[in-house]
């Protein structure tokens, strides 16, 4: 067991580090079953969207607040675009997510990975680089020739089994929290807080701080409950603030790397077909698709290495 660095497409020009060993055998695992789905979608004569969207905690957000706006988004999307559009979710493929346990289980049992084994492996989880190298090969790669229409692809690896990659923005997420009536993001965002705080026992460990006593008025002038409970407004703070200005794909170490790749397959797709603009690859930003030159401006790194 240990990290390898590399390109996860030989010939396609972004590197990662990742775990080797049973983490890269269970994601190339992962890859065959996205790319079962792609393909159902494909036969079906589906428009294919890659949505990209923040999944880890980061800079106040929660994870699974990110799951919520995720999958409003999806859904959202398909009303907006009919049900001829497929949306790849990677929040459905998370390895050590609720939604993902079933996934790794399943891959583990094809691979002999024992119940200890998996185990083991879970307690230091996978890290950005294993996703990153799995979304590359599932975005990039593809084969000489289109299995569906049988015609020959002028550039192997330009991401041909897609149509369009869709980046999550700030009036996605404000849609989430507004959902259920008129009224301001912030009132929003602090609704969602308290009902997730009231019913979620994960949320609720996430957000607590075990020295607060509540329920005891007579306890909460005391020093060391002062203390704690600033330290619970300002965690709950920190929330409403990434949530009410702050969450999109720009925050997202992930999305930064899905912008370049989305940026890497124009060039290659330009280079491929002389440099008709009419084979470019179509991206959406935050429910609009991008000006022109957002078509060809590449954004700092997100889990990528290398110059």
């Amino acid at each position: 067991m240990g990290i390898r660095r590399g390109r996860p497409v030989v010939d396609f020009n972004i590197e990662f580090e990742w775990n080797e060993g049973q983490w890269e055998l269970l994601f190339d695992e992962q890859v065959k079953l996205i790319r079962e789905d792609i393909q159902r979608a494909r036969v079906a004569d589906r428009l294919i969207v890659y949505l990209s969207c923040p999944i880890s905690s980061r800079g106040g957000g929660w994870s699974a607040v990110n799951v919520d706006i995720t999958q409003s988004t999806e859904r959202r999307l398909i009303q907006r675009y009919g049900e001829r559009v497929w949306i790849l979710n990677p929040a459905q493929y998370q390895m050590e997510s609720k939604e993902g346990t079933g996934l790794i289980r399943r891959h583990a049992m094809s691979l002999g990975i024992s119940d200890q084994e998996l185990e083991l492996l879970r307690r230091t989880g996978p890290i950005g680089g294993d996703y990153m190298r799995m979304w590359t090969r599932v975005l990039v790669e593809d084969e000489p020739i289109d299995e569906l229409s049988s015609k020959r692809l002028p550039v192997r690896n330009t991401g041909r089994y897609f149509d369009a990659f869709y980046f999550l923005g700030p009036r996605d997420v404000a849609a989430f929290f507004t959902d259920e009536g008129p009224g301001s993001i912030s009132a929003g965002v602090e609704a969602y807080f308290a009902r997730r705080f009231a019913t979620d026992p994960d949320f609720r460990d996430g957000f607590s701080i075990p020295a607060i006593t509540w329920g005891d008025p007579s306890a909460a002038t005391a020093p060391d409950q002062i203390k704690a409970r600033e330290a619970w407004e300002h965690r709950r703070k920190d929330l409403i603030r990434f949530y009410t200005l702050k969450a999109s794909t720009a925050f997202s170490k992930g999305s930064h790397d899905e912008w370049n790749i989305a940026l890497e397959i124009n060039r290659r797709r330009l280079a491929g077909a002389k440099g008709d603009v009419g084979e470019l690859l179509s991206i959406w930003f935050d429910g609009s698709q991008v000006e022109l030159s957002a078509f060809e401006a590449g954004v700092y790194h997100g889990y990528a290495v290398g110059p």
